[in-house]
């Protein structure tokens, strides 16, 4: 079924969204709650001075929702949609420039232009959604956002390893059914950086979130994919080596042994398919 969504969110009533953002809960190193000997080391990583005294830096990593309530109208939610018609598992680009108020609602400073620091600076920008659900009446769609939160002007910021998300409307009369956008809940989820020094930092809870009146799981799907498929749909577009179909090590040593061949191992410290580590 090819669905338009030209203009399907047309109504600007209100949609209150709700954010909830916990400080850092673990790192590796700690630069986010740094010593005064170890913060004025990381000062002197710098070619140029910075005005900066330590308690400010600590206060930095320690933020809270710029607006824990905010009022968005429908219309608002249209950025998050196809421009034209989409079948379900079809995947879209997501404007940057209408997803950043969304993102703002955490901090000012965010942006969807990821600095990346080592010999050269490197800049890229990720927004995609998935149309994973239709209906007569309503429609889901997933998507995933690359972003960072520039805290401060001297070169402290967090870089999220993803954003993923979900919007559930109603398609007959115009309107936000669910909106959920989450920082991912593993074990390390977000890097810090401070002054060209990087660590591998764990948030409980990021998310901003709004619902309806409408019980979105009794919605009787017409033709859907499950999340797990639309995600790896999304993990796809932004990582073309995300199509590898990864074995168990019991089985590839098995395997090894059965075609005689050998095992290329790669250890990693962290993730490659996100933004982290």
């Amino acid at each position: 079924m090819i669905v338009d969504f030209s203009n399907v969110l047309s109504s600007t009533a209100g949609v209150q969204v709700q954010a909830h953002w916990d400080p850092i809960a673990d790192a590796t190193y700690n630069l986010h709650q740094p010593t005064q000997e170890q913060f004025d080391r990381l000062k002197a990583r710098l070619p140029e001075p910075v005005n900066m005294e330590w308690e400010q830096a600590l206060e930095l990593f320690n933020p809270k929702p710029a607006h824990p309530l905010k009022n968005y109208s429908q219309t608002d939610f249209q950025v998050f949609l196809p421009s034209s018609t989409a079948n379900v598992g079809d995947i879209w680009e997501l404007d940057p420039k209408g997803i950043l108020p969304f993102l703002c609602q955490f901090h000012p400073g965010a942006t969807t232009e990821i600095t990346v620091f080592s010999r050269r600076t490197h800049r890229y920008e990720g927004a995609k959604a998935c149309l994973r659900a239709i209906s007569p009446n309503y429609a889901e769609v997933v998507f995933r956002i690359h972003a960072q939160f520039v805290l401060d002007t001297s070169g402290i910021r967090l870089l999220p390893a993803q954003f993923a998300g979900r919007l559930v409307l109603n398609r007959k009369e115009g309107a936000v059914v669910e909106f959920f956008l989450f920082l991912p809940t593993r074990n390390s989820n977000v890097d810090v950086n401070v002054f060209r020094a990087a660590d591998m930092a764990f948030i409980p809870r990021m998310e901003l979130s709004a619902l309806s009146s409408t019980p979105v799981r009794e919605i009787a799907w017409e033709t859907a994919i499950t999340e797990k498929e639309a995600r790896k749909k999304l993990a796809t577009a932004f990582y073309k080596f995300a199509e590898i179909e990864w074995i168990p090590i019991e089985d590839t040593v098995e395997l090894a042994k059965g075609t005689n061949r050998p095992i290329h191992a790669l250890v990693l410290l962290g993730t490659l398919d996100d933004e982290s580590c």
